[in-house]
């Protein structure tokens, strides 16, 4: 069919003469009445307009030959990639449709109301639309995949939504806007297809394989309940909905899906269910050691994950053992390699899973300080029933007196909670560990709001002080080396996680700063750096990227004055500045500010920014905070005293409520 009419009207944007409009708006109107007018003189100036007038009639009454015409523009339009694309119409039908299956392609989709009551007269024809969208894209590559997604709604093999998800994140779908629009409208296409009863018999994986994509292409959070309901509601063994909690735990650390209010519930009730399946599957693992029958001076750590040195997580499990240890304590450490785990895979686009160090596989003993202790690690391909066999069998052999857990949402630390007590502790210590044990350790104090909804709850809060143990600095540098310039205010930004925690209002803060004369150093993990800063030009002419830092103490030295995004984590990095006299300017809020405390606390970013620059020009309020950082360092890195009141705290309740 034809186009219809035409209407440009541009701005002229750059030296080249050409002129660039940043709207293309396809109008698909019965009638050109007053009310669309009114709303396409509005953007008349800054836009290319489409209009097809009489399109029931142009379309023959076909909705088929309307989508396939929208489709066929869209694409077109697309190619001019700094526009936006919008589509506007007056057929109540065209517009349900449109914004049920196209949303992910215009930026706004919109319904004029002109008194129009033609409509189109028959219903969407949707194999063979499915088979136009595949026949107008660009890349035969693409296609070919599509096709072969297509084509297994009725598979049950697991195997091969595995290999064709992992295909499909190697192909990078994820990484350029058009394929990103192009799938998640392909998959709301097959969604229609199988939601109007087209298909009797979808494979559960189809749906989920479906539902993943677009939750992590669209980030629309009802894909994300979408996916998690479905979990839910079909009877998977509690393996699978163990994994899918974890993949959860991972998107949400790193934004990788959309979350409304809804999901957390959801998450909840992931966990509860694999509990409840475990506990029922294991009952006969869980019988109950008695407390005069326990080795008062044992502790058994059970994390969920152990790795090298250089990891913070790590490094909190060694600190405690050791802290432990010098308490009189006898220590059994146990790796259940749970974090993020691979076992009771279910499709899932980009699927993340834990690292796991195949070095501690088969040793026994650990050298931990002057010390060695007992240590086992779960093989990360082994079955839960596996693990709760063994853990079980460790746990009836030396009989420890409690269980320390460290990690938060480990499913084996809460099951074995039911044969010794076991208290938990999170790596968020700012937050409350998810866990079904009773005695849950939070790294600092309750809020006031926090004991009132506590009191009322069954479970058991140890308010304790989290501390840290500090890697020995073993370089010095120079701002030269580094890149850094001389005589400016730097501003150091830390994190493994900054590409997701580095946010547009952070950016703005930091732009404001450094119109002012400050400089910012990104030390850490950081991939969108250089697309972040094509964003932030001024930023940009005023910071540098360093890559990750393995001697953050070094690099503290040569900066003055630790920023912190709005993000969860960061408690080691904080107090690695303090402890070089570095004073920090960070949210009241996450793990910084609970290792920080509130003297370095601002309310929002626009304090953050008079406070910044309250450091860079008073000296005499820079030096005064500098020691009372250096004191803070002191106090959260004396781990003994607050490991002693943990253990403390733990074995009142044991002897008071416990067995």
């Amino acid at each position: 069919m034809g186009m219809g009419i035409s209407r440009m009207e541009g701005i002229i944007l750059n030296d080249k003469n050409e002129t660039y409009y940043n709207k293309t708006i396809y109008c698909y109107v019965e009638e050109q009445k007053n009310r669309l007018d009114e709303f396409l003189l509005e953007y008349d100036n800054e836009s290319v307009i489409h209009i097809v007038p009489s399109v029931v009639e142009s379309c023959e009454g076909h909705l088929l030959y309307c989508l396939c015409d929208i489709i066929t523009n869209y694409i077109e339009a697309a190619k001019k990639e700094e526009t936006e694309i919008w589509f506007v119409t007056d057929v109540k039908s065209l517009y349900n449709i449109v914004g049920k299956l196209y949303y992910s392609l215009f930026e706004k989709v919109i319904f004029i109301e002109q008194k129009n009551d033609k409509e189109f007269g028959n219903g969407l024809e949707i194999k063979e639309f499915i088979n136009y969208f595949l026949s107008v894209q660009r890349s035969i590559l693409q296609v070919s995949f599509m096709k072969k997604l297509w084509n297994m709604k009725n598979c049950d093999n697991i195997d091969d939504f595995e290999n064709l998800l992992l295909e499909l994140y190697g192909f990078k779908i994820d990484k350029e806007e058009f394929l990103i629009k192009s799938w998640n409208c392909f998959c709301e296409l097959l969604l229609y297809e199988f939601e109007n009863d087209f298909y009797k018999d979808i494979s559960i994986n189809y749906k989920l394989t479906i539902y993943s994509i677009l939750m992590k292409l669209s980030k629309n959070p009802y894909y994300t309940n979408k996916y998690l309901t479905e979990v839910l509601d079909n009877d998977f063994k509690a393996g699978n909905i163990y994994f899918v909690w974890n993949q959860y735990k991972y998107m949400s650390l790193k934004k990788r899906a959309a979350f409304d209010k809804k999901t957390p519930l959801l998450q909840n009730k992931l966990y509860e269910k694999t509990y409840n399946l475990f506990l029922t599957e294991f009952n006969k693992n869980l019988v109950k050691i008695l407390l005069e029958k326990r080795d008062k001076n044992l502790v058994m750590i059970l994390t969920i994950q152990f790795l090298d040195r250089t990891h913070a997580p790590t490094r909190t499990v060694v600190e405690r053992t050791k802290a432990l240890k010098k308490l009189g304590k006898n220590i059994i450490l146990v790796n259940t390699t749970e974090q993020y785990i691979r076992m009771g895979y279910l499709p899932t686009y980009n699927t993340y899973c834990g690292t796991v160090l195949g070095e501690y596989d088969n040793i026994n003993q650990i050298q931990i300080g002057d010390n060695k202790f007992p240590f086992f690690q779960m093989p990360e391909n082994s079955p839960m029933e596996y693990r709760m066999q063994v853990l079980s069998e460790l746990i009836k052999k030396y009989k420890p007196y409690y269980i320390l857990s460290i990690g938060t949402g480990s499913i084996l630390a809460d099951l074995c909670g039911n044969i010794v007590p076991c208290a938990s502790m999170a790596l968020a210590f700012s937050t409350i560990p998810k866990t079904k044990n009773k005695m849950k350790i939070l790294g600092r104090k309750l809020t006031e709001e926090e004991k009132k909804f506590y009191a009322n709850e069954d479970t058991d809060i140890i308010e304790s002080r989290f501390t840290f143990e500090l890697k020995p600095q073993k370089n010095e540098f120079s701002r030269k080396e580094k890149g850094l310039p001389d005589g400016r205010f730097l501003l150091v930004v830390v994190g493994i996680r900054l590409e997701f925690e580095v946010s547009d209002a952070f950016m703005s803060m930091l732009s404001d700063v450094c119109s002012k004369g400050c400089y910012v150093v990104f030390a850490g993990i950081m991939d969108n750096y250089n697309t972040l800063m094509e964003q932030y030009p001024f930023v940009s002419a005023n910071s540098s990227f360093i890559g990750y830092c393995d001697d953050i103490l070094a690099l503290m030295e040569i900066c003055d004055l630790y920023v912190n995004p709005d993000r969860l984590g960061g408690g080691f990095s904080i107090i690695e500045a303090f402890s070089k006299g570095v004073p920090g300017v960070y949210l009241k809020s996450g793990d910084v500010y609970t290792a920080g405390g509130k003297n370095f606390s601002v309310n929002d970013f626009g304090e953050m920014v008079e406070q910044i620059l309250r450091y860079k020009d008073d000296k005499d309020y820079y030096n005064k905070m500098s020691e009372i950082a250096k004191e803070r360092a002191k106090l959260m890195t004396s781990s003994e005293e607050a490991i002693a009141d943990i253990d403390r705290q733990i074995c009142q309740r044991i002897e008071e409520k416990y067995w």
